[in-house]
């Protein structure tokens, strides 16, 4: 299998596909249910039925890692009946890395824009904000964010502080 090309094509009846991949892609399909996986359950442990179909694919696609040879990468929670990448995968997987960097840039960019927000509201107050034109809001608010881009480029959290704690 390791050679296939791409292919895709449906049964008789248009209603399912199939497609051939390659090892290296099953791969790169391993990162992207790692990735979505991630983006579901890593601040939540809540099996909402919503989320339901994106579970039910990825077991799906996890079945077949033995035709793949990598077996040695996912394994079957036997408590749960559930298939799982396991530590091996996470510690080979540059996505992983990719998961971080992501994670490392919407900290502080969630931070420079909340305490942003929060500062030029407590300046000019709601009513006086929504009198602004759209561009004058823009360039206030855009003065807070240098700020804090500025501050935590040099000093990281070293500067932050809670007060009343």
């Amino acid at each position: 299998m390791a050679n296939l090309k791409s292919h895709v094509f449906f049964d008789e009846k248009g209603k399912n596909m199939k497609i051939n991949i390659t090892k290296k892609e099953y791969q790169l399909f391993l990162d992207m249910v790692y990735l979505s996986d991630w983006v579901l359950y890593a601040h939540s442990e809540e099996r909402a039925e919503g989320k339901k179909p994106y579970k039910e694919l990825e077991q799906k696609i996890l079945s077949f890692a033995n035709e793949f040879g990598m077996e040695e990468v996912v394994e079957k929670n036997e408590k749960s009946d559930e298939h799982i990448l396991n530590k091996k995968f996470t510690v080979n997987s540059q996505i992983v890395k990719y998961i971080d960097e992501f994670e490392n840039a919407t900290f502080w960019e969630e931070l420079v824009e909340r305490l942003a927000r929060r500062d030029f509201i407590k300046k000019y107050g709601e009513e006086a904000i929504l009198q602004m034109t759209v561009s004058e809001r823009f360039e206030k608010e855009m003065t807070f964010h240098q700020q804090y881009h500025k501050e935590f480029d040099k000093n990281g959290l070293d500067n932050l502080q809670i007060h009343n704690l």
